[in-house]
């Protein structure tokens, strides 16, 4: 099997469970905080929400799409499964869990309050 070992995951070093799983998933991964979201064309909106794939300074994936890639650079199982949740359908699966598991990352063993996205806010009146 091929690897995507081409990049690293980028995620919010400010929650304990998105450190925890980003260490697990890459070796070096990269926090947010440690970007330019400008250069790399992600929104702070999409960097609160969302973990990342970053390849040669330019983040490719965001959210499933980023733990998918995570998941094959890895070897063994891990990469397995990555390579299971690239197909169509179980890509689609990946989708609809991903925002779940994000929206409640301050509920998962490790998680604190620091975990939580706060929702986007509306302009003052």
């Amino acid at each position: 099997m091929a690897t995507t070992n081409d990049g690293h995951l980028v995620y919010d070093a400010d929650c304990g469970f998105c450190t925890t799983s980003a260490h697990w998933l890459d070796p070096a991964p990269i926090a947010w905080h440690t970007l330019d979201l400008d250069a790399v064309q992600v929104t702070s909106t999409e960097a609160a929400a969302n973990a990342g794939w970053l390849v040669d300074g330019k983040v490719t994936a965001l959210g499933a799409d980023a733990i998918i890639r995570a998941l094959r650079a890895k070897r063994g199982g891990a990469g397995l499964v990555g390579l299971a949740l690239a197909t169509p359908g179980l890509r689609g699966l990946a989708h609809l869990v991903y925002p779940r598991i994000a929206a409640n990352r301050h509920r998962m063993p490790g998680g604190t309050a620091a975990c939580a996205i706060q929702p986007p806010t509306k302009g003052t009146p």
